[in-house]
């Protein structure tokens, strides 16, 4: 996607990707649906690997729908963050989350002035991949976060993809880690975050109540209510004709 083509976008907005399975292209807009019904004027971009998914209907929920370039990969979220329309904040989310509270008006407020990134933490008891690897260290969320475009953010998420597609293949090192890390985004950035000069500013001290993910314990929002709910689509879902 060329940004000399783009129309005019606001400073901040909303990015959602959906690639392969038409479920989670259809989950992406009813994402998309939750969040303007909280936040109307809430500008948000969906990246697609299909256009035949792409209904008429799906222009009310989405300000922007690009299907062009967009690689059918299970990952394609890693490779279209860096393409982020918005000049000023984006915030990125999994397809299967769903907006829950008003207080979504406020998200844009959580990156703060000095930071480049933030995530919400991930909870160990609830994460597969930090079981996996048998490391507390890993707690950067990557089903949800806020991040600036600027150029050293913009350049970690596209280190973040090549790192991915280099650590899927099976004939290159991920040194004493378990065969099926190669699968998990989380990992791959875990690594960049804490092996590579990238520059960025960044912190996992993001409430859970912007990335309340299924299986969580209540008490882990304390006094808050969650304002996004991060579900799983069933696979045979996923997989269905």
């Amino acid at each position: 996607m060329k940004k000399e083509n783009l129309p005019d976008f606001p400073d901040n907005g909303f990015v959602i990707v959906a690639s392969m399975f038409e479920a989670f292209y259809k989950a992406a807009i009813e994402l998309a649906e939750s969040i303007k019904l909280f936040y109307p004027e809430a500008h948000i971009t969906v990246y697609t690997s299909h256009e035949e998914w792409i209904k008429p209907t799906d222009w009310n929920h989405a300000d922007w729908i690009v299907h062009w370039e967009v690689p059918n990969e299970i990952r394609a979220k890693l490779w279209a963050l860096s393409q982020t329309p918005y000049k000023g904040k984006t915030v990125y989310f999994d397809a299967d989350m769903v907006c829950e509270s008003e207080e979504i008006e406020n998200i844009f407020d959580q990156l703060p002035d000095d930071l480049d990134l933030i995530f919400t933490k991930i909870r160990p008891y609830n994460a597969k991949v930090t079981k996996l690897t048998n490391t507390e260290e890993m707690t950067a969320h990557c089903g949800m976060f806020i991040y600036r475009n600027n150029p050293q953010t913009l350049a970690l998420m596209d280190s973040w993809y090549g790192e991915f597609l280099h650590q899927q293949n099976p004939e290159n090192d991920i040194g004493n880690y378990p065969e099926d890390c190669r699968k998990w985004d989380t990992f791959t950035m875990w690594k960049l975050l804490n092996n590579s000069e990238h520059g960025v500013k960044w912190a996992e001290d993001l409430h859970c109540k912007w990335n309340f993910v299924n299986g969580y314990t209540e008490d882990e929002l304390g006094d808050e209510e969650r304002v996004m709910y991060h579900y799983t689509i069933p696979q045979h879902v996923v997989h269905k004709k």
